[in-house]
């Protein structure tokens, strides 16, 4: 009978130990999907999903851990982050590495993982998932685009306005090819026209102030069709 019940107990404690060890690990791999985002965050879309999951099981965590104020320390931690505000969109980025852009899709892979993962037991619903999964692609397309926009803002700073002006129009066609619905790719958007109405007014100006408007406008059409032929053969 004694042998029995300590048995029993030795199976209560491997169960409890098993118990909070896939807790622990559950909430580890929470945190890093959180982190991953951190840096590149300018919506909480995803995060806040991530933060749920991640406080749900913190909480269940407590009741396994031989160190409470251990756990509940790092949900305070994490509460207290999760209100700091997403950073705004930086249209002038520095340019990312080829290490740092292939370590950012690692994440936004893994992150749309967990997102279907979560979707398939019904933690969030398809219009929520939906939502997320658009943001992760937009992120997706920001990596992409990170070397011409920056190599554009160069060359626009520093004077070269044709370079510039096929790197942006580069940029643009990306942008109005992809069917992702975000209010940072609208401000992208409006960023590159932005800048090509500025490069292109004083051609613009020129044109009105020629002797002959006429012949300047059919050049400077002829000259834009050129660039946007060489941009379709290099995309």
């Amino acid at each position: 009978m004694i042998g029995s019940r300590a048995h029993q107990k030795e199976q209560e404690l491997k169960e409890r130990r098993l118990k909070y060890l896939q807790l622990q690990n559950r909430a580890d791999r929470m945190e890093q999907h959180i982190i991953g985002l951190r840096t590149l965050n300018t919506d909480m879309i995803v995060s806040d999903v991530f933060y749920d999951f991640y406080l749900e099981n913190l909480r269940e965590l407590i009741s396994y851990s031989d160190d409470p104020e251990k756990i509940e320390a790092r949900i305070a931690k994490a509460e207290a982050e999760r209100e700091d505000a997403p950073a705004e969109l930086n249209l002038e980025p520095d340019e990312m590495s080829f290490h740092e852009k292939t370590k950012y899709k690692e994440r936004l892979t893994k992150a749309a993982k967990m997102l279907l993962y979560m979707r398939r037991k019904g933690r969030i619903s398809n219009t929520h998932y939906k939502l997320c999964y658009s943001y992760l692609r937009w992120l997706n397309l920001w990596i992409q685009l990170n070397r011409q926009i920056v190599q554009a803002n160069k060359n626009f700073h520093s004077g070269d306005l044709r370079v510039a002006q096929t790197l942006y129009s580069v940029i643009h066609s990306h942008l109005k090819s992809n069917n992702i619905d975000r209010a940072e790719k609208k401000q992208l958007e409006k960023f590159v026209d932005d800048r090509m109405k500025e490069i292109i007014a004083p051609q613009i100006m020129a044109i009105q102030d020629s002797d002959n408007p006429e012949e300047a406008l059919s050049e400077f059409m002829h000259t834009l069709e050129i660039e946007d032929k060489s941009d379709a053969k290099n995309p």
